[in-house]
């Protein structure tokens, strides 16, 4: 497991500062590398990191990461390349109350407790998670899907309709 991306909250959002790199996908969380529709573990993933003081003086971090994932396509099974391209604003707030004010208010904010320390890489590892389409699959996918249009002689149960039917 990759080591912790720590910042010190205060000077990173204050001074504006930026932080970017690269981490491996195997280098992750096990909740990450091993999601269900993951069909490669090689993936390597670029972060940049900026944090600020908003309007309203609530400190924030900006957070983009982009990479190439193999993701399993739900109707083939087979591998397809899906790009990840993900930004977030994340709001950062004193205590619970005032999250969830702030949530209740504007149900597309992103929040999260103020810390001290925040581990950067937590964070990296939540947006890949949320990114993750529910059902990747390839654009021209030549997999057929069941339909209900299928004609009764299809239906191996289609024979049995005319037991039911003398009842």
């Amino acid at each position: 497991m990759l080591d912790p991306i720590l910042i010190d909250t205060i000077t990173f959002t204050r001074e504006q500062q930026q932080c970017s790199g690269e981490v491996r996908l195997q280098a992750l969380d096990r909740r990450v590398w091993s999601h269900e529709l993951l069909a490669q573990r090689d993936g390597i993933i670029q972060f940049q990191a900026r944090g600020g003081i908003d309007r309203w003086q609530r400190p924030f971090i900006n957070i983009s990461i982009k990479g190439e994932l193999k993701l399993v396509c739900q109707r083939c099974l087979q591998a397809v390349s899906w790009m990840l391209d993900d930004q977030s604003h994340v709001v950062l707030f004193a205590d619970e109350q005032s999250l969830d004010d702030a949530m209740v208010a504007d149900e597309a904010l992103e929040g999260a407790l103020w810390q001290e320390e925040l581990n950067l890489t937590s964070m990296i590892e939540d947006q890949i998670l949320m990114a993750i389409p529910v059902a990747p699959r390839h654009n021209d996918c030549d997999h057929v899907l069941a339909t209900s249009t299928n004609q009764a002689s299809d239906n191996p149960f289609a024979s049995l309709a005319g037991l039911k039917s003398g009842h």
